[in-house]
C-alpha cells in the first residue's frame, strides 16, 4: 500500500513537476511512488529501455518506495479509452493512496493534459462501488495538480528549500533527455538552460512564499482546515 502516488505521462515528468515534494515525503517515512503512464517511446531522444534505467536511478535519488509503469501508448493517452481509465482505477484501488498528484491543465504536451483528465476520471470512479465490482472501492484520495508548463496561481506551495538539489539530481539522471550529446536531436529539454529554468521556477515560488524554493500546487477541491493558526503558522513565523 502506498501513501502517495504521482502520475505522469512520461518518465521525468513527475520529477520536474513535484520531485521536491516526493523527496520530502519519502524522507519523512511515507510510502511514495511515481506511476509513469507510458514508457516515452515517442521521445526524440533515448529509447524505452534507456528511459526505464534513468527512471530507476531518479527514483533512487528521490528515495521512492516504488516506480510503477502502466505501459499505456505514448502519444495516445485518452480519458475516453475505457481500458486506460480502468488501469488507473485498478492501481488506485490496489494501493489506496492518501494523496494523488497529477499535472496541472494547460501543459504543452497533449499527453500531459490527458494525464490530468485520466487521473481525474479515475479519481472519481475509484470510489464508485458498481464500477469494476470485482475490486473493493476506496476512499477518494486528496488530488493535487502540479506545475506543468504554464505558471500557475497556486492554492498552496510546498517548501522544498532542502530538497531542491535532490530534485535536480533526480532530473540529471535523465541524460538522454536533458544532455545534448553528439547524436542528440535538439529539443527544448536538452537546451543547457532547461534545468536552470526549473530551479529558477522553484526559487520564484519560494520568493512568493518567503522560503528559498517551493513547488506550487492547485487543489481539486477546497482544503478543509480545522485550526488555521496551527496550519498556516506551523514551524515558522506568521509573515505580514
Amino acid at each position: 500500500m502506498l501513501d502517495v502516488v504521482a502520475f505522469a505521462a512520461h518518465p521525468d515528468d513527475a520529477e520536474a513537476a513535484c520531485g521536491g515534494l516526493l523527496a520530502k515525503l519519502a524522507r519523512r517515512g511515507y510510502q511514495v511512488a511515481i506511476c509513469d503512464l507510458t514508457r516515452g517511446e515517442l521521445s526524440s531522444n533515448g529509447t524505452p529501455a534507456i528511459r526505464a534505467r534513468e527512471a530507476a536511478e531518479a527514483a533512487a535519488q528521490l528515495g521512492l518506495a516504488e516506480r510503477l509503469q502502466l505501459g499505456l501508448p505514448d502519444g495516445g493517452l485518452d480519458e475516453h479509452a475505457a481500458a486506460q481509465v480502468e488501469a488507473v482505477v485498478r492501481l488506485l484501488r490496489a494501493q489506496a493512496p492518501r494523496l494523488v498528484i497529477a499535472p496541472d491543465a494547460g501543459g504543452r504536451h497533449p499527453d500531459h493534459n490527458e494525464t490530468l483528465r485520466l487521473v481525474r476520471r479515475a479519481h472519481f470512479l475509484c470510489a464508485v462501488r458498481r464500477y469494476l465490482p470485482d475490486l473493493e472501492p476506496v476512499v477518494r484520495p486528496v488530488l493535487l495538480r502540479a506545475l506543468d508548463w504554464r505558471p500557475m496561481r497556486p492554492d498552496l506551495v510546498v517548501d522544498i528549500g532542502e530538497e531542491l538539489e535532490v530534485k535536480l539530481q533526480a532530473l540529471r539522471c535523465y541524460r538522454s533527455q536533458f544532455e545534448r550529446q553528439s547524436d542528440s536531436h535538439p529539443t527544448v529539454l536538452n537546451d543547457p538552460a532547461w534545468l536552470e529554468r526549473i530551479a529558477n521556477q522553484a526559487r520564484h515560488y519560494g520568493q512568493m512564499a518567503g522560503c528559498s524554493a517551493a513547488e506550487p500546487y492547485r487543489s481539486a477541491a477546497p482544503l478543509v482546515v480545522d485550526d488555521p493558526v496551527r496550519f498556516l503558522a506551523a514551524e515558522r513565523e506568521v509573515r505580514p
